[in-house]
């Protein structure tokens, strides 16, 4: 017989217990194990972060604070253990009602829970800002509770559901600086691919969620009624919520009701945004992205209008004579930038981790200069979709990434030109895996013959801080050149991966300091080490190809920005990180750029270009004949050199935050028409105007 203490009812027939009150202790199996399994719960939380609070050089809490969290913990988990130990009965009518307000205070819990884990500004909120974040929580909840009808089982799924995301989007932001949005689902597999790299380190506060989200379900789950509805009660729940959850999708998305509220994204800085807006509020504000708009006034007649323009337009000077096809290399590296450089005397560096590209840029036989990226932290593969197109994704949706949304069929490109045209073998090398940012389809599309992953070097690999190095990534681009078809030029493109994110290896010594703050910031100088190998292994290659008889051209940049301690950024920029003006916001986004040939360049520092334009550099730097699209896009330059996600820069040095007004609104729109038709033109691509072959 079960052990059983009874507080404010006795046994009593069923009619009698359907409309009893009352609370007792019910020692059943299930209950035991419910309440022992939050206890192990507790344990290996509370286990995890006494061990995390032990081994951290700087512990996220004092001592006192520590003591003051656990006994906090232990206390919230023992009710909680508690409370799958009672029965509590209430009157059929008054379940049912209490079971309702809980379900409308599921979306606040969870709301409460996301964003304080995640630290956004939610106690600075504006009701209209909280009532948004509600509504899209409440959505989610009402259409789980259409799926379950029972308030517990929505309490799991919707509950599991926003822990799951609101974690993600914690350790997302820690590792790339950005919070996750709604592009980051497909590249879920590629996320996964690098993740080893990283540190995970649960905070105490997702530990005390973590508790609170299994003392909400106990509580559901206690209070749910105890009868068997009639089916037309069941309907008539199960379609209100539907009803309701319909009604707020319908609300928040094709009416832009967010909008309305205050709810609004800033592409320039999306971690910003999302602390002002609300973690879930920012995601699904971003939803309404995802179809790529035309440009103003797009139609066959303005693309043809647009494309003549565009073929009148002179072909460029070119700045190298290699005096036949020369061997075109670009290297895109990854989170490669000149710290000191962009600090502009702010950190001094010892030993100067970039020495060999210092020398280059002051032979004054190279092309150099400062590009902008359209990305922070990651999203590799949308500098690599601007490079090789000549498309910006300031003209896509906010955080989209091209190479899995849109490169789905056969695309003009770089690859296509040098291909099509001049019959070069162009080869892609990246030692990642080759479904990462779905390359291996996209690279195909784009016109790549061969494409060389991981698993297919053929040169011993060595690794940095569990990456493969670059020397051994230029060791394989060495390899094709030895091996290559003499019959036909080559062009090679290579995205290293040495220096992707985290930095906190244990094994990897580090080799460089900032003379302004030695040791205290070990992930920036783990970082600036690595970078000080790939300035080592740029060398190496230079040294290389400068030996060989035919031609080579070499272009080099990075990607973007790595993901750093926030103090060492402060410091950098000479600014808090929070409150950075547009032009600080603009310095993350610098990276260097060089293009160097084994024959004679003129040399030239270009202060400022992004790298939608480095392509139509690098044809001048070849001495190849561009296509209208590229010699538009070199004309383009001089009058707008940077045009990102983030801002617009014109040649007078004004920036432009993304989404607002400039003076130069209809030269940007017939560079949309461009890249709309070029990108999504379909059967009514202009063809003449992305191609040679069709001139």
């Amino acid at each position: 017989m079960e052990k059983e203490k009874r507080f404010g009812f006795s046994p009593a027939g069923e009619t009698e217990k359907e409309n009893s009150f009352g609370v007792r202790l019910k020692l059943s199996r299930w209950n035991k194990a419910a309440a022992a399994a939050v206890l192990v719960c507790a344990a290996v939380f509370f286990a995890w972060e006494a061990v995390l609070f032990r081994t951290a050089e700087e512990p996220q809490l004092t001592l006192s604070a520590f003591v003051g969290y656990g006994a906090g913990f232990w206390i919230f988990s023992l009710v909680t253990a508690f409370v799958c130990l009672l029965e509590i009965r209430l009157p059929v009518k008054a379940a049912r009602v209490v079971s309702w307000v809980l379900l409308f205070l599921l979306p606040l819990g969870a709301f409460l829970a996301v964003d304080c884990v995640n630290s956004t500004r939610i106690f600075q909120f504006s009701f209209s800002t909280g009532l948004a974040n509600y509504l899209c929580y409440a959505m989610v909840f009402a259409l789980a509770f259409a799926l379950t009808r029972r308030v517990w089982a929505a309490a799991i799924l919707g509950g599991l559901l926003f822990l799951v995301f609101g974690f993600a989007n914690y350790f997302v932001v820690q590792f790339r600086g950005q919070p996750i949005l709604p592009w980051d689902i497909q590249g879920f597999g590629t996320a996964l691919t690098v993740s080893g790299g990283y540190a995970y380190e649960p905070t105490p506060l997702m530990t005390l969620v973590a508790m609170g989200f299994l003392f909400a379900v106990a509580l559901c789950v206690k209070v749910a009624p105890r009868e068997k509805p009639g089916k037309f009660l069941c309907l008539t729940e199960r379609m209100v919520s539907l009803g309701v959850g319909v009604m707020l999708f319908v609300m928040l998305f094709p009416m832009d009701l967010m909008t309305n509220m205050g709810i609004s994204v800033w592409a320039w800085n999306q971690k910003t945004s999302s602390e002002i807006t609300g973690i879930t509020a920012g995601f699904f504000a971003n939803i309404q992205f995802l179809m790529v708009d035309k440009p103003e006034g797009y139609s066959s007649a303005q693309v043809e209008e647009v494309s003549e323009e565009a073929s009148q337009v002179e072909e460029p000077d070119p700045v190298g004579d290699p005096e036949q096809l020369p061997t075109i290399i670009a290297i895109m590296n990854e989170s490669f930038t000149d710290m000191e450089a962009v600090g502009n005397g702010s950190i001094t560096l010892e030993p100067d981790n970039l020495s060999f590209l210092h020398s280059l840029q002051e032979s004054g036989e190279v092309v150099w200069g400062t590009a902008y990226s359209s990305v922070y932290g990651g999203n590799t593969c949308n500098s690599e979709y601007e490079f090789l197109t000549g498309n910006t994704t300031a003209f896509l949706p906010a955080g989209s990434k091209p190479y899995q949304q849109y490169v789905d069929r056969k695309q003009t490109s770089l690859v296509s030109l040098l291909k099509d045209t001049y019959n070069y073998q162009c080869t892609a090398i990246h030692p990642g895996q080759r479904s990462a940012w779905q390359r291996d389809t996209a690279y195909e599309y784009l016109g790549f013959d061969e494409f060389i992953d991981v698993s297919q070097f053929d040169v011993h690999r060595t690794l940095e801080h569990g990456m493969t190095s670059d020397a051994s990534s230029y060791d394989q681009v060495i390899y094709e050149y030895e091996h290559r078809d003499k019959d036909r030029p080559l062009f090679l493109f290579n995205v290293t991966i040495q220096n992707h994110g985290g930095y906190e290896s244990e094994d990897f010594e580090t080799t460089v300091q900032i003379q302004e703050a030695p040791g205290e910031y070990p992930q920036a100088e783990q970082y600036l080490s690595l970078i000080r190998k790939s300035d080592e292994a740029l060398e190496d290659l230079v040294d290389y190809f400068s030996q060989q008889e035919d031609p080579v051209v070499i272009l080099f940049f990075g990607d973007h920005w790595p993901n750093l301690e926030e103090e060492f950024y402060s410091l950098l920029l000479g600014e808090n990180t929070d409150d950075l003006s547009f032009e600080n916001v603009m310095r993350e986004y610098q990276v260097p750029f060089l293009i160097w040939a084994n024959y004679d360049l003129e040399g030239e520092e270009i202060e400022a270009v992004s790298l939608n334009y480095l392509s139509g550099l690098l044809l001048r730097a070849a001495d190849l004949e561009g296509t209208d699209y590229t010699n538009f896009l070199e004309e383009l330059r001089q009058t707008l050199p940077v045009i990102t996600t983030v801002g617009v820069l014109d040649k007078d040095g004004n920036w432009y935050k993304a989404g607002d007004a400039t003076p130069y609104d209809d030269l940007l729109n017939e560079y949309n028409i461009l890249e709309y038709n070029n990108a999504f033109g379909g059967d009514e691509k202009n063809m003449e105007a992305f191609t040679l072959m069709a001139g």
